[in-house]
């Protein structure tokens, strides 16, 4: 045997006593953590997984506080599509439409539906908008019990359901898809013009917050009709939508729960190969089992609302837990084939390894609680949970282990054993003559073509102070970091986005600055303000009396609100017009457009077939443009058609576009782009119309959006003129394209800062546990090849725009995790570097056999064992689990070359006095 097991003693009185005393009150200490374990098993029924963007990125998040002001006041927020394209024909079929109504009615029938706010054809605020002698006509679009079978009559449904809707710009687009006759979409506006033909009818559903908590059994009933729908051949089922979506990843990692088997399956054959007996194979398992279940029933006795990647924690306190359970087993049996008995085995593998053990979990600590300064809950939990985990692996694994295999004897032949493989003599052997002759300019070279690599990847040599890595995307493409390009929800999204003007919604709230007055019910206005016939004159004198008596009377002075103001909804109007020109916008929808629908209707003469032309806000200057002697106020035109609208439709027909207080409403959109560049750009082109135009008539008097959050406090929400050094921020959008953007901006400011943030927690840890500034130098050198190689892959899947792998902020949290994971290997080289340094009276040569011999043989096999437990997360159809296995397997094949090549040449070459001492000269 070598000079590595000449030694019983380690020389620290510290790691020594607690050798001894676990092993007098082994049974105890087992019984407790065995008790503890259970408990904690209890728990883990409770565990509350879900997905919400909502809950992910901090509520003071400009983006996130207007997204959720948005929802909470006018709904859509959680919006679900489920669109019918006929495959022969046009829409117009009595089987079909009463298809679409049989779909639309079970959808409402699902827990948590908002029928309110549906939008389809069967919905009840979907309605024929038309006008007559009478005036105003509403009529919903097809009847409460379907298309007739009797074919006449439904020959006048059908055509009664295309005018209501074909001749309906406002809705129509929500409503119906055309395409040309090469199958290509066409423009609502441009049907008529290309001879397009009506091929898909759209079911948009809302759904409110609390789905989020039946995302399983909600999700399996959505499945299942998808299923039983897509069964006929005579049209195509195509689903997507932020719940279904976000509900979907949970489901299809609980449907994949058979991969995690696999793993440990592949844990215990690798433990087979290297100890060849039941006890090296099973007690390894059993206690990172222990830290998994502990880690887990935290979770649920927490009550802390997690996410499907949280499912990297359990599989990395695997992937870790069995790397310090390669390396206190191998000791224990090195030990015993050594003395043939078992207690001092494993005082002596528990005392000499405790050390080690301790330091590498403490800088995997560090590297988890660095993810706990952003403000993010699934950093947070990852920061929290992966903390305990690590901790109780020093329990559950470095202690608990030798404990078992005392408890547990072994055979006699086993005893005899060192379970040491030629193979790692070799390995050993290798390395270790690489190193001291010219071969060691092979890892050399293999890490200058890394960082080369990753310099032209990152683009770095052409960074700014503003992006220092210009090469890699930091944005989200939300559907494709969910799933990957192959999985039938990529395939329907990437389907509808051709059919439907957008997949990606965008809200605008738009609120008055001036706050609405009470109605005067006892006092009223002078009479006098009655017969003031100049505008400005009678609005001063209104103003007047609304602060003399509190109160506004809407007889002589109108309705109060900005929804009541004509110049408002004309500004509305143009940023819409704005909005459904842009390239990446395809359709809009406001209060506005239900005012110019109004006014095309009654603007017609009855009996005749209204003018698009008419389809426009009132404003007294528009009024005056048509005809010069038109003295009609434009306020009081639009304040008529409010009052027609409110008469005519049900109650909640327009809550989802203006508060009943008329000063509050919202502009929806819809995006027909998910790539996170143009995603990003719509919203810097949204936020600049809205900062070119924030001082014409109509949007003086509004805020748009919120600035700082959260949704409660809006006091800081001015919409002053930018001036720079201000301090002004634009406001921040709603809708999905809102928390699209909002993770950029979390991303950003963490790219760079969170991992060099865990780099210094490190190089301070590392220098007091070690003592010495030499040998932190030397980890840091190793962590900085790993982490820019982080970037490197990064900016290579932003080359090839592999969206599910770009490095947006749900894997920015692999750099951290990566980082804390290097550095166990560098400990436990160093240790042993020092070690065995002094079992061979300063011999490097012979020191650095022995280490690569024992030390380093049980990191390969550690990295292997890691690499097989992330089998899970790169087989379901969850991208961001691939991603994060991918860059921490990276990560991973990266730390193992340069802990047994680059760390042992740095050693040598600087000679630290930690591991040199006093053979240092």
């Amino acid at each position: 045997m070598s000079g590595s097991t000449a030694k019983q003693q380690t020389n620290n009185a510290w790691a020594e006593g607690y050798a001894d005393f676990v092993i007098k009150y082994r049974w105890p200490l087992m019984m407790i953590l065995l008790v503890v374990t259970i408990l904690a098993a209890l728990q883990i029924k409770n565990l509350d997984m879900r997905n919400d963007p909502d809950t992910l990125l901090p509520p003071s998040n400009r983006y996130v506080a207007t997204n959720l002001y948005a929802e909470h006041n006018f709904g859509m927020g959680n919006l679900m599509v489920f669109t019918l394209r006929i495959n022969e024909g046009d829409v117009y079929k009595n089987w079909f439409v009463n298809k679409v109504q049989e779909i639309h009615n079970r959808l409402v029938d699902l827990p948590t539906a908002r029928e309110s706010n549906f939008i389809d054809v069967a919905a009840k605020k979907i309605k024929y908008m038309g006008a007559d002698e009478n005036g105003l006509v509403f009529k919903r679009l097809i009847p409460t019990e379907g298309i007739s079978s009797d074919p006449e009559k439904a020959a006048q449904q059908l055509a009664f359901l295309k005018e209501g809707i074909e001749n309906n710009p406002v809705i129509g687009p929500m409503l119906i898809g055309f395409e040309d006759a090469e199958g290509n979409k066409c423009e609502f506006s441009q049907k008529d013009e290309k001879n397009c033909t009506a091929k898909s009818l759209y079911i948009i559903g809302d759904y409110t917050d609390e789905v989020k908590e039946i995302y399983l059994p909600w999700v399996r009933e959505i499945r299942a009709m998808m299923d039983e729908y897509s069964e006929d051949d005579r049209f195509e089922v195509l689903v997507a939508g932020e719940p279904y979506f976000l509900a979907w990843m949970l489901a299809d990692l609980v449907n994949k729960w058979w991969l995690f088997v696999i793993s440990f399956a592949i844990v215990i054959a690798a433990l087979w190969f290297e100890f060849r007996n039941w006890r090296g194979s099973l007690f390894p398992i059993i206690g990172v089992s222990a830290t998994i279940i502990l880690t887990l029933g935290l979770m649920g006795f927490s009550a802390f609302k997690l996410t499907t990647m949280m499912v990297l924690t359990p599989m990395l306190l695997l992937a870790i837990g069995i790397g310090h359970s390669v390396q206190v087993t191998r000791r224990f049996m090195q030990e015993q084939a050594k003395s043939g008995d078992c207690e001092s085995a494993a005082r002596s593998a528990i005392s000499h390894t405790i050390v080690p053990a301790t330091l590498s979990i403490v800088t995997d600590m560090v590297g988890f609680a660095t993810l706990a300064t952003v403000d993010i809950s699934f950093y947070k939990a990852y920061a929290y949970f992966g903390m305990f985990g690590m901790l109780t692996l020093l329990f559950t694994t470095t202690t608990l282990i030798p404990l078992l295999m005392m408890t547990f004897p072994c055979s006699h032949r086993e005893t005899k054993e060192g379970h040491e493989h030629e193979w790692e003599t070799k390995v050993g052997s290798f390395i270790s003559g690489l190193l001291t002759g010219p071969g060691k300019l092979i890892p050399i070279g293999i890490v200058m073509a890394i960082m080369a690599w990753s310099v032209y990847e990152t683009d770095i040599l052409n960074g700014t102070s503003e992006d220092l890595m210009p090469g890699v995307e930091k944005g989200i493409n939300y559907s494709r970091a969910a799933f990957k390009e192959k999985s039938i929800t990529i395939q329907h999204i990437e389907r509808l986005n051709e059919i439907m003007p957008g997949v990606i919604s965008v809200s605008i709230p738009i609120r008055g600055k001036e706050p609405t007055s009470e109605l005067c019910v006892e006092t009223y206005f002078p009479e006098e303000i009655y017969d003031i016939e100049d505008p400005q004159e009678k609005l001063a004198q209104c103003e007047k009396a609304k602060q003399e008596l509190n109160c506004w009377d809407p007889d002589p002075c109108g309705a109060q609100g900005i929804f009541n103001e004509a110049d408002v909804l004309a500004d509305i109007e143009a940023l819409e017009e704005w909005m459904r020109s842009h390239e990446h916008i395809g359709f809009t929808g406001s209060y506005a457009q239900y005012i110019r629908l109004v006014n095309m209707l009654l603007t017609a003469e009855p009996g005749e077939q209204p003018d698009i032309k008419d389809l426009y806000i009132p404003t007294s200057k528009k009024l005056r443009e048509i005809d010069p002697d038109d003295d009609r106020g434009g306020d009081d035109i639009v304040q008529l058609y409010n009052g027609l609208l409110e008469t005519m439709t049900e109650e909640g027909d327009m809550d989802s576009f203006v508060m009943k207080n008329w000063n509050e409403g919202v502009v929806m959109g819809f995006i027909n782009t998910m790539d996170p560049v143009e995603t990003h750009n719509v919203t810097m082109d949204i936020q600049q119309y809205i900062e070119d135009h924030k001082n014409d008539p109509g949007f003086s008097k509004v805020n748009f959006g919120l600035r700082s959050g959260p949704v409660d406090d809006l006091s800081g929400d001015t919409n002053e003129l930018s001036v720079d050094g201000s301090g002004y921020v634009r406001p921040g959008l709603g809708g999905f394209l809102g928390a699209t953007e909002a993770t950029r901006e979390v991303a950003v400011d963490n790219w760079l800062s969170g991992p060099l943030l865990t780099a210094a927690a490190v190089f301070v840890i590392a220098a007091l546990i070690f003592r010495s500034l030499v040998v932190s130098v030397i980890l840091m050198v190793l962590l900085f090849i790993t982490l820019f190689a982080q970037y490197g892959l990064g900016g290579y899947m932003t080359s090839i725009q592999n969206w599910s792998g770009n490095l947006a902020f749900h894997l920015q949290v692999a750099l951290s995790i990566a980082m804390g994971l290097g550095i166990d290997y560098g400990i436990y080289m160093m240790s042993r570097l020092k070690e065995e340094m002094q079992a061979t009276a300063g011999n490097w040569q012979e020191a650095l056999v022995n280490t690569l011999n024992t030390t380093g043989s049980a990191v390969i096999i550690s990295v292997v064992v890691l690499l097989g437990c992330f089998i899970p997360l790169l087989n379901t159809d969850l991208a961001n689990t691939w991603g994060l296995g991918i860059y921490i397997s990276q990560a991973l094949l990266i730390d193992v070359v340069t802990a047994l090549t680059i760390l042992p040449m740095l050693v040598a070459w600087l000679k630290p006095r930690f591991v040199f001492g006093e053979y240092k000269n």
